[in-house]
Parts: C-alpha cells; sequence; structure tokens
C-alpha cells in the first residue's frame, strides 16, 4: 500500500491510495480559487505512482448532506436529459483525466444506486486498454 498527499493550507487537495494489487483510489478538493488546479493535482499524482497504476477506482457518492459530487452531478445532468449511463461515465471528470494517462477501458462495478437524473453511488473501474500498454 502507498499513499500520495498533496494539501494545500486552505484544505484543499487530493490524497490518494495504491492498493497492493495496483488500484488507485483518491479524493480531490479543488475549488475555482484553488492555487492548484484538480487537473494538475491528478497529475501530480500520476507521476508520484507511475507505473504501478493498473487501474483507478471511481468511487463516486453523494454525500449524505447532499454536497456536490463533480462526477455524478455530471452523470445525472446527462443522464437527466436522455443521455445513457455508460455514456454519461464517459464524459466525467475522473474518466476524461484518466483517458489522458491511457486509463480508458471503463466498467461500471456493481449496480449504480439511484435512477437517471438522480443516482446516489456509482462505482467504476479504469484499466488501460490493450493496446495503450
Amino acid at each position: 500500500m502507498a499513499d500520495f498527499r498533496l494539501l494545500l493550507p486552505d484544505g484543499q487537495g487530493i490524497i490518494g491510495s495504491l492498493d497492493d494489487s495496483g488500484h488507485l483510489t483518491f479524493v480531490i478538493l479543488a475549488g475555482e480559487n484553488s492555487p492548484i488546479r484538480g487537473t494538475e493535482m491528478f497529475d501530480l499524482m500520476m507521476r508520484a505512482f507511475g507505473e504501478k497504476v493498473l487501474g483507478i477506482c471511481g468511487v463516486w457518492r453523494k454525500g449524505h448532506q447532499g454536497q456536490p459530487s463533480v462526477n455524478l452531478d455530471k452523470i445525472n445532468e446527462l443522464t437527466g436529459s436522455g443521455v445513457r449511463l455508460e455514456e454519461a461515465v464517459l464524459r466525467t471528470w475522473t474518466v476524461t483525466r484518466a483517458s489522458r494517462w491511457s486509463y480508458s477501458k471503463v466498467t461500471i462495478i456493481g449496480i449504480p444506486d439511484g435512477i437517471p437524473g438522480d443516482f446516489r453511488k456509482i462505482d467504476v473501474l479504469l484499466e488501460k486498454t490493450e493496446d495503450s500498454t
């Protein structure tokens, strides 16, 4: 198990954890006024772990008090307007950032909690496609 932390004085930042099987899970908070953009934080984390990352786990949840989730909010926006869930997932923040690192094979894990336009929980696994290794 290995960890990556980049925490800013204002409480924003990224924390990533790479388990022994090479699966990376992370949480990121970078508001509009963050001195470091979320994409830059993600890239720093990916560089730190390098080739050890075999998959990226997306664990997307709506907070119990309805806090925003960039990925779920995008999925709910798209599925609420008729876009299929599988297509909406491909247009999330995490998937678009991971795809730049060749993690573009997306698998929805388990059964998402919710309905189109109102998903509360979705888990995904992002892996490198066979032709990108």
